[in-house]
């Protein structure tokens, strides 16, 4: 990975000391001007050359329109409509949340997280706003957890559900606004350790769905490549999920790495044996338009590949070092890299060459 951080977690005191510098930038004259023109916005964590880690906006042409201070490395940022808020989530094993205003009206607000927690980098918001979910580490028991805090209420900590498997990862809302779907990891970690895996040899990955209004287990999938820890996700139209992996064993196996699971129907990995590309690692993850390809990125790679969601049949292959975060634009896709490059796949418009360097994903906002 291009981008390195120290991995100790911060204390409470030190966080809060440092929260009241946490403000996004100030905006030009330009930029205010395409904020408000831009329905539809990107959002991406960044490290930047004097190694600060902030979270960018970016508008559909990659130009930028603000940035907010992070007080380490980001991961994914999640976004809610209704109230127009982000949160950048601290890469894991780190211990911030950052909630805040895309249009910059509001200071941002620092969720820190529980006593023997930590975050792993992802979250998501409630269909209406009003409940902000992240996914969380008992490092005590090595049991995953899923936080739920109050976003209309200062983001306070409602409770936790289960995640029903070890190192929750990415988590998302299926298309019935009622399902949450869970990529369990299956790799034990510890802040202790940073990000030492802890259980290689007993590692079990698995793909949970459970009601987010009671935390009661709907269904659970797990993979017989016990290695095969399942990360990222993407929603399908008709109410299931695209998963990659990253594979944990050696070097010169090809795993399968990507794969689809419906609700009632079970788990089914992609016939991608043969298929190096990828270097046995897989980050973001998106959706087409019309729901019938999805793009998916290999920062180790150093590609973004597209396939069909039906049946998993690749469609084409695009070369990009080191390439991060994906998102829907029009009727193709965006792609960020590690190196700082934004591009257009699937369409004529040039590549980006921006001033700082991009981390693993990239959120697509409409306003």
């Amino acid at each position: 990975m291009v981008i390195k951080s120290g991995y100790a977690l911060m204390d409470r005191r030190s966080f809060i000391t440092g929260a009241g510098s946490l403000f996004l930038s100030t905006l030009n004259g330009q930029a205010a001007e395409n904020l408000d023109k831009s329905e539809l916005l990107f959002a991406s964590c960044i490290k930047r050359s004097d190694g600060r880690f902030n979270a960018v906006i970016l508008n559909g042409d990659a130009d930028l329109i603000a940035e907010v201070a992070l007080p380490d490395r980001g991961h994914a940022v999640v976004f809610d409509a209704n109230s127009n808020r982000a949160v950048a989530f601290a890469r894991r094993p780190g211990n911030f949340a950052l909630v805040f205003s895309v249009d910059g009206y509001e200071p941002p607000r620092n969720i820190v997280a529980e006593e023997g927690r930590h975050f792993y980098g992802h979250g998501v918001f409630s269909p209406k706003g009003d409940l902000l979910f992240a996914s969380e580490n008992d490092f005590e028991t090595s049991t995953g957890k899923i936080g739920i805090y109050d976003a209309t209420n200062q983001f306070k900590r409602l409770g936790e559900f289960d995640s029903f498997g070890i190192g929750p990862h990415e988590i998302l809302l299926l298309n019935d606004g009622k399902t949450l779907a869970i990529a369990n990891g299956g790799i034990e970690t510890h802040p202790d350790f940073g990000r030492a895996k802890l259980n290689l040899s007993t590692m079990k990955p698995s793909l949970a769905f459970i009601d987010i209004k009671t935390g009661d287990l709907i269904e659970k999938h797990t993979l017989d490549l016990n290695r095969l820890s399942i990360r990222h996700l993407a929603a399908t139209h008709s109410g299931g999920v695209i998963f990659g992996c990253q594979f944990q064993g050696s070097k010169s196996d090809t795993p399968p790495l990507v794969g689809r699971c419906d609700l009632g129907k079970g788990i089914n990995l992609w016939p991608l044996t043969a298929d190096k590309s990828f270097a046995n690692y897989t980050g973001s993850l998106a959706t087409s338009k019309d729901g019938a390809h999805v793009a998916v990125s290999s920062p180790k790679g150093g590609v973004v590949k597209i396939f069909k969601t039906k049946n998993g049949q690749a469609v084409k292959t695009f070369k990009m070092a080191g390439s991060a975060g994906v998102a829907r634009i029009g009727g193709g896709f965006i792609a960020s890299s590690e190196r700082g490059m934004v591009k257009a796949i699937g369409d004529n418009k040039p590549d980006r060459q921006m001033p700082f360097l991009f981390d693993n994903h990239l959120t697509r906002m409409v306003r």
